[in-house]
């Protein structure tokens, strides 16, 4: 059996790039990360924090990654989302998800990333999208300062830490109060679930794990007028 498994590993570390590359010559773009000197090509501070912006809310950006494809088409039927939706990836990186996510029927997908190196090269491949059905955005900035008031989905990829999870779900929050909607959350690689479990206004309705192991969760939350008017910036650590 070990030796099985360890074949199992070794045939899909073989075959992932060729199944990566096939993918994004379908799509018409490139969002895998380019790795220079043994870490994605942003100076980064550490081989997990992102490059240093500055003017950001909190230090806790983490690097650029992302998900394989296979993960990204089940996290999204995990989410239905249908035409009413606006689909939001904070994190948006080079825009993977979001590329995949146009290419349903939706009323509008959007991408938040602090970094506006990788918001140009989120736009390119917005632009050179095949078979995209619903349109991008790419907006550059802060998810805890962001304009965030229309969206019904929102997908995390585990993009930063505790503080500014706490800081977005609160900006989502108090969203609901100017425009009451119901909306749905998945966090993938849910490293600070403690966060979202301290926000009261939200429900976690499944979690499930990728193929490579990673937890993921998905919130919904209660319907807006029964909400309790509460911050969740409570210490979830």
């Amino acid at each position: 059996m070990p030796r099985l498994k360890g074949l199992i590993r070794t045939t899909t570390s073989l075959l992932k790039p060729v199944w990566t590359r096939c993918n994004e010559f379908a799509l018409g773009i490139e969002t895998e990360p380019v790795v220079q000197n043994g870490r994605a090509g942003i100076t980064a501070r550490s081989w997990w924090k992102g490059e240093v912006i500055s003017g950001a809310s909190h230090d806790d950006n983490f690097h650029y990654a992302t998900i394989d494809y296979w993960n990204v088409r089940r996290a999204l039927q995990a989410l239905e989302p249908g035409p009413a939706d606006v689909f939001y990836d904070i994190g948006c990186g080079m825009g993977r998800i979001l590329c995949v996510a146009a290419r349903m029927r939706l009323r509008r997908c959007v991408g938040v990333d602090i970094s506006g190196v990788l918001c140009a090269v989120a736009r390119r491949n917005a632009a050179k999208l095949r078979g995209r059905k619903t349109p991008i955005e790419i907006v550059c900035g802060d998810a805890t300062t962001a304009d965030l008031s229309d969206g019904t989905i929102y997908f995390m990829f585990n993009p930063f830490g505790a503080e500014t999870m706490r800081d977005t779900l609160q900006n989502i929050r108090d969203s609901l109060t100017a425009n009451r909607r119901s909306i749905r959350l998945l966090y993938y690689n849910s490293e600070f679930q403690s966060v979202l479990e301290s926000a009261s206004w939200l429900e976690k309705r499944s979690e499930f794990k990728s193929f490579g192991g990673q937890q993921i969760t998905l919130w919904e939350s209660q319907h807006p007028e029964e909400a309790p008017a509460v911050s969740c910036l409570t210490a979830a650590n």
